[in-house]
Formats: C-alpha cells, structure tokens, sequence
C-alpha cells in the first residue's frame, strides 16, 4: 500500500494560503482536485479563497477540508484548527458589520440627507426666484405688442381719411403721428386719421409704464382723382 509524508504547514499563513500554495508547488489542479475528491470545483475556490460564508455550512467545509487536506497530503486536524479560527472571526466580523451599516443608514438619514435636501431647496428656490423677477423685469420694460388690422403698409386710397384700426393692451399708451388713441377694455382702437394728397408716413407709437418704445410705420398713398 502506497504511503505518503504529510507536509507541515507554516501556522503564518492563512487557511486559504496554505491550500492554494500547496496545489501550486504540486502543479495540481482544481479539476483534478475535483475528480479525486468528488468536491466541485467552485467550492473548492472558495476555500483557496477564504469565502467562508459562501459555503453551505460547517458540516460540509469540515468534510471538504479533510479530503482536500488528504489529496494534498497536508495535516487534516491542523488545517481543521485554523478553519475553526477563521470562521469564528469572520461571522464576528459580519456581525459587526450589519450595525456598522446601519449607523451609517442613520448618518446619512439624519445628517446627510436633510442638509442636501434644505440646500437643494434653498438653492432651486433661489435659481426660481431669480427666473421669475427676471421674467417681471423683462415683461415691464419690453415693448408691448400692436396688432394693425387695417389699412396695410402702402395702402393706396383716394380718400381724404383712413381709418386704422388694431389692437394692444389696455394698459398701453398709443399715439398715431403723436396723437393719443384711446382703447377700450379690451385693448381695442379705431381711429380717424387725415391724409395729405401724395405719400403719407403714419407713425403709430406704444408705451407701458416702464417698457420701451414701440414704433409701427405705416405709408399710405393718396392718389389725386384728377
């Protein structure tokens, strides 16, 4: 019957360290430490990597750990001893952990997320007002709009008179060739204007309070009837 030596093991190393190292230096692989020892291959990376909490439980590792240490030819009961370490101190570890997060839950709650959620309302109720006085200062000093319903620019007539009618807003202050319109409640105006026989240049100006002026030119065309 064959026999082997069992080789010993460095107590510096980790667990995993002395797995993964002693397969290297027998240039073993996983697969074949899977075809010896029936374990399958993802569970034994897990022990080389020391993701203990991967694993199904302790009956298993501890099982899988005897075979493992058997097809390696390394001491099972030593290599048991410092499983039972490891996986006491990393489920101490998860332990401390989980209250960990949750402090830091609490941190991020009660700290953290109210400041950024009154600095984020601060600033966007600033970025609104601003928006909005903007939009104030710039509707009171634009020119208001006219509507010219009739006549047309180069309008031609034979008439002594035209009548211009159109519309702006109530508020506004309309004069045609420096002579106030009046407008009714609505903004409407209808107005009688003499014209000279030749070209007429009909100058129609709008004004609110604080706007800036806004100037319409109108040429119409007095023809002779003779």
């Amino acid at each position: 019957m064959a026999s082997f030596k069992q080789k010993k093991i460095s107590r510096s190393q980790t667990l995993a360290d002395k797995l993964r190292q002693s397969r290297l230096e027998q240039n073993k692989t996983l697969a074949e430490a899977e075809a010896v020892t029936g374990i399958q291959t993802k569970y034994l990376e897990i022990l080389e990597e020391g993701n203990y909490q991967k694993l199904p439980g302790n009956i298993y590792a501890k099982a899988w750990l005897r075979l493992y240490a058997n097809f390696l030819g390394l001491q099972a009961n030593e290599l048991l001893v410092d499983y039972k370490i490891e996986k006491s101190i990393s489920d101490r570890l998860v332990k401390v952990d989980v209250p960990q997060e949750k402090n830091n839950n609490i941190f991020a709650y009660r700290i953290l997320k109210p400041r950024v959620l009154k600095s984020l309302g601060i600033g966007l109720l600033i970025v609104a007002l601003f928006a909005y006085l903007g939009w104030e200062v710039n509707n009171i000093i634009s020119p208001p709009e006219v509507l010219i319903f009739e006549p047309t620019s180069n309008f031609k007539t034979t008439d002594s008179s035209v009548v211009i009618k159109g519309q702006t807003k109530p508020e506004v202050q309309l004069t045609i060739n420096n002579e106030l319109v009046l407008l009714d409640e609505a903004g409407y105006f209808s107005q009688e204007v003499n014209l000279l026989n030749g070209l007429n240049n009909l100058e129609i100006s709008a004004k609110k309070k604080h706007s800036r002026i806004r100037t319409i030119e109108i040429v119409i065309l007095r023809e002779s009837l003779e």
